[in-house]
């Protein structure tokens, strides 16, 4: 799985799966969708058993239609839960692209998370923790997935992005603009998921405050860039003024 950069969560969800101690619901939450999947899978296959998503009873799936969920979604998952498990001891529900969930609907799922009977576990995949309402956030287990597919070696033609990431970290170093202009304003969400996944990196090899004070403000960037219609020069000039002197 990513080169077992989530072998953790996936013990971690095997571990509650196999003591019967799964929380009601769970947020997988950052970019990495296909991880989010995987993962998933992985619990399914763990409670439900090998090509549990082919048909089975106690597992429902769900995803937007159009970029929406129908007024229906969440009455269509408390009936779902409401009946007794037909061939396990457990029935999930995995929603995916959870923050195109509208007010009226979290709120209703609010109150499934609220009256969820124990044989319960609701997984939503969601872009953003800020997607989802402060009071869904608080009553789920939220895992993070924030690692990006594309290997660092991907490189544009007209710069090097790992150096100029090394760069970028380094106080002092005065080029910070001129490097910067060289990224394609085309390519900016690029850019910077390849640079978070640079600094994840970095925190791993070498945990500072000030590798995890950069990573958490340009996370909060990528967020505004993908969320948001937030200006792309606003965006670099928000990371070079967070970036050390």
């Amino acid at each position: 799985m990513n080169n077992g950069r989530y072998q953790k969560t996936i013990d971690y969800l095997t571990k509650c799966a196999e003591n019967d101690a799964l929380s009601h619901a769970y947020i997988f939450y950052g970019p990495d969708e296909n991880s989010k999947r995987e993962a998933a899978t992985r619990l399914t296959e763990k409670i439900f058993g090998k090509n549990s998503r082919v048909f089975n009873p106690d597992l429902m799936l769900m995803k937007p239609e159009n970029g929406a969920f129908s007024i229906d979604s969440v009455r269509q998952i408390k009936k779902f839960l409401a009946l007794r498990p037909y061939a396990n001891n457990r029935k999930m529900v995995i929603i995916e692209s959870a923050e195109a969930l509208n007010n009226l609907n979290q709120n209703a799922l609010l109150k499934v998370f609220e009256e969820a009977p124990e044989h319960t576990a609701i997984i939503l995949f969601a872009k953003t923790l800020g997607s989802m309402s402060e009071t869904i956030a608080s009553r789920a287990v939220k895992l993070p997935f924030w690692f990006l597919r594309r290997e660092m070696s991907e490189q544009p033609a007209d710069g090097d992005y790992a150096k100029i990431f090394e760069s970028l970290i380094r106080p002092g170093f005065s080029q910070k603009y001129r490097y910067i202009e060289k990224i394609d304003q085309q390519n900016i969400p690029e850019f910077f998921g390849l640079w978070i996944n640079f600094l994840r990196n970095k925190l791993l090899a070498d945990p500072t405050e000030k590798i995890a004070g950069i990573l958490s403000k340009s996370q909060s960037i990528y967020f505004k860039l993908k969320e948001t219609n937030i200006n792309s020069k606003l965006a670099f000039d928000e990371l070079l003024i967070n970036l050390p002197d």
